[in-house]
């Protein structure tokens, strides 16, 4: 399968989109230190001041600057570890506690699952974000009373993973649960079972197999709801690793910032400035929209190419070795008809 899936164009042009932003960040990090330019005023050759922040991507290169004179291609570059990083672990947590949960649970206790399927396909119907935000408004949110964080940024950040983790273990396992039902519904699993194998040896050789290819297509499903959940949370002003509020005179909140740069805090931070600068925050929608794209491009290459090996007439080797029986191939041995050869010993007597 991987060697198919490299042959494919929209899965090498969504692998590559994912990693350049990925490893360009995690190398900004270690080779330029994560520093973050700020151009605060511009003058001119006179010494006459000739702007200030917030810079267009004409006059501050690549992209601008935004409110406070902080450049943004360094913000974006500085959050993609974060962004990106984020969903993956939270995806990889969803697909391997699910994928565990729904096959044990497909497995031995199809019908406990059959009558928690309407009880959890009921759950899905709730905002998800919404149960997000009160419960993490407490942890991600500066203390104002305080002027501080009440948790240090590890333990927010690993909160806030086990949440968003957690919430969605319940469909995703409803999920891989009835695929794994399905499986031990098919043909090669009937004449497994005919030749005696047990449950246990089944699932091992024959059912985990069938479905390690369908979690790759779950893997990259999880991945963007998890981008998507984090960009719910960051226009609700709840960002990743925490929310750092700048309070006004009066004691208001003027200002939520990120401590990450993480893209979904830097487009909610700058949501409202969209008609007065519309490239603040539009920048970090722009590489967010193309980091959804490039996962969706290498999901429907994997599911082409899925689907052509389930297709009529393309052999599936897992699927081929776990439908064969053993069955002695006859040999070119001499034979004779037993009636024929009474018949002639009748005669002679």
């Amino acid at each position: 399968m991987i060697k198919r899936l490299l042959r494919q164009p929209l899965f090498l042009l969504g692998f590559i989109l994912v990693s350049f932003l990925l490893i360009g960040s995690i190398l900004y990090h270690y080779i330029g230190g994560d520093v973050l330019p700020k151009t605060e005023l511009k003058y001119d050759s006179d010494g006459m001041l000739v702007g200030k922040p917030p810079f267009t991507p004409l006059e501050t290169k690549p992209l601008g600057t935004d409110n406070y004179g902080y450049h943004l291609w360094e913000q974006i570059l500085i959050g993609a570890k974060y962004t990106i990083g984020a969903a993956l672990i939270i995806a990889v947590l969803r697909v391997l506690l699910s994928f565990v949960f729904g096959v044990v649970s497909g497995t031995y206790f199809k019908k406990g699952m059959e009558k928690l399927s309407g009880l959890i396909d009921s759950i899905q119907y709730v905002p998800i974000s919404l149960l997000a935000y009160f419960l993490l408004l407490t942890v991600l949110n500066e203390n104002g009373a305080i002027g501080a964080f009440e948790y240090s940024f590890a333990e927010r950040v690993v909160f806030q993973i086990v949440l968003l983790t957690v919430i969605a273990i319940p469909s995703t396992t409803l999920l891989i649960s009835n695929e794994t039902n399905s499986v031990w519904k098919k043909e090669f699993i009937e004449s497994a079972r005919t030749i005696g194998g047990n449950r246990f040896h089944i699932l091992i050789k024959h059912i985990l197999p069938h479905l390690y290819p369908r979690l790759t297509i779950v893997f990259i499903q999880q991945v963007v709801s998890a981008l998507l959940l984090l960009l719910h949370l960051g226009l609700l002003k709840l960002f990743f690793g925490g929310t750092n509020i700048q309070f006004g005179i009066t004691g208001n909140a003027e200002d939520f910032l990120s401590t990450t740069y993480e893209w979904s805090g830097l487009i909610g931070s700058t949501w409202r400035y969209l008609t007065i600068t519309p490239w603040v925050p539009l920048s970090p929608i722009a590489f967010f929209a193309v980091t959804i794209l490039g996962f969706n491009l290498m999901l429907q290459a994997i599911k082409q190419t899925l689907d052509r090996e389930d297709s009529p007439g393309t052999s599936r080797k897992n699927h081929f070795r776990d439908a064969s029986l053993s069955v002695p191939v006859p040999k070119d041995e001499k034979f004779e008809f037993i009636y024929e050869t009474e018949l002639h010993e009748a005669s002679n007597q």
